[in-house]
């Protein structure tokens, strides 16, 4: 079942595990383990909307649930969310090919981030931070791509804030 499918189908749901007519939507508090960087954290979600079956408890995931699990990881590990990672994009006034460049990882691997459909890892976590928050890491970053550094010759330039 889709992403679309479940948004639209009206409740209840035949459960996967039992094959009961018995999955409603449910809120309640999540426990699980997630591993990131090699290590394995334990993650509680207070409130957590899964639908659920009745009869046999089984939860049914979807990609919205997947991607509360994941927001709820970076804010454990105090990580840029994908959002935060766009703002920092745009203030800066470059493409993301650009930065990717700057960073010297993938293109792909940095869509991946600002998407949110990877997680960072702590050490590129560190380096997205400082490449931010510092021209003088912007231009060291950049010594052999001049196109890293953003226009600071505007008065009031965005990341004057920064400095």
């Amino acid at each position: 079942m889709t992403e679309q499918e479940q948004k639209v189908r009206a409740f209840p749901w035949r459960c996967p595990e039992c094959g009961k007519k018995e999955v409603y939507p449910s809120t309640s508090s999540y426990e699980t383990e997630a591993k990131h960087d090699g290590r394995l954290y334990a993650l509680v979600i207070d409130k957590l909307d899964i639908p659920t079956c009745r009869s046999c408890g089984e939860q049914v995931f979807s990609n919205d649930i997947d991607e509360e699990i994941s927001r709820a990881l970076r804010a454990k590990l105090k990580l840029l969310s994908p959002e935060e990672i766009r703002y920092k994009v745009s203030e800066l006034g470059l493409s993301q090919k650009e930065i990717a460049r700057c960073l010297g990882v993938a293109e792909a691997s940095f869509s991946r981030w600002v998407t949110g459909t990877v997680i960072q890892s702590r050490a590129m976590d560190k380096l997205l931070r400082l490449y931010f928050g510092s021209s003088e890491a912007r231009r060291l970053l950049s010594e052999k791509e001049q196109s890293c550094i953003p226009d600071m010759s505007q008065p009031e330039h965005v990341l004057d804030r920064y400095r």
